[in-house]
């Protein structure tokens, strides 16, 4: 699940206000708190306590928002695709599937929570917009069942073995068609970094000793 919020103001963290200044932040009761919220994701359960992971674009690039504005996205990586239940006992999972109504009130809880450490949250909210796992995956066909990694980083389908074993790498069987993106090796979270590694391959096989890739008319006289 994803959560965007619009801030009419910066959001201010409780105790440390380091923390505003830190682009990434991890929300959790601690080790046994993540452990026991993914074994409830893993049963079809809403975790009662999912770790909430805070990204803080403005850290990193201000003219993101207007000045004196906030911006947060809240990532959930604990979810179940198919809802058997609550973990918490307080929502509804219906038939099992993600509706708007069981995404808005799973959002709420996570609000809630995030509101004990940021506190102008509640009052700083201009717009907040939640993706589902189901919506996600509707919006990229890359996100399989909400997953933002495009695949499962498991051991597998990871390294030399990623995207898959019997198709490792950046080729494809189709001459000089090549892949890149999360999918392929080195995985997500590494911005262009498929995409630098089969460029270097190109270049290596293409470009002629002499290390010029392009000639201008006049040196070509």
């Amino acid at each position: 699940m994803q959560i965007h919020y619009a801030l009419s103001e910066p959001p201010r963290w409780d105790r440390d206000d380091r923390l505003a200044r830190t682009a990434i932040v991890h929300v959790t009761p601690g080790l046994d708190g993540v452990s026991r919220a993914v074994n409830e994701a893993e049963r079809g359960l809403l975790p009662a306590e999912a770790t909430i992971v805070v990204g803080q674009p403005l850290t990193m690039d201000e003219s993101r928002a207007p000045a004196g504005r906030g911006l947060l996205w809240i990532q959930l990586q604990e979810l179940p695709w198919h809802v058997k239940g609550d973990a918490a006992n307080e929502l509804d999972a219906g038939g099992g599937t993600w509706t708007e109504s069981l995404r808005e009130d799973y959002a709420d809880r996570i609000q809630a929570r995030l509101a004990r450490h940021v506190m102008n949250l509640e009052t700083a909210v201009l717009k907040r917009v939640v993706l589902s796992p189901a919506d996600l995956q509707g919006a990229n066909i890359n996100l399989e069942r909400g997953d933002p990694y495009s695949g499962s980083l498991s051991l597998d389908q990871n390294f030399l073995w990623r995207p898959f074993a019997q198709q490792p790498g950046h080729r494809t069987p189709v001459r000089n068609v090549f892949q890149i993106g999360a999918s392929t090796w080195p995985g997500p979270g590494l911005g262009g970094g498929s995409g630098t590694l089969v460029a270097r391959e190109l270049l290596r096989h293409r470009i002629p000793a002499s290390g010029r890739l392009f000639r201008s008319r006049r040196s070509r006289r």
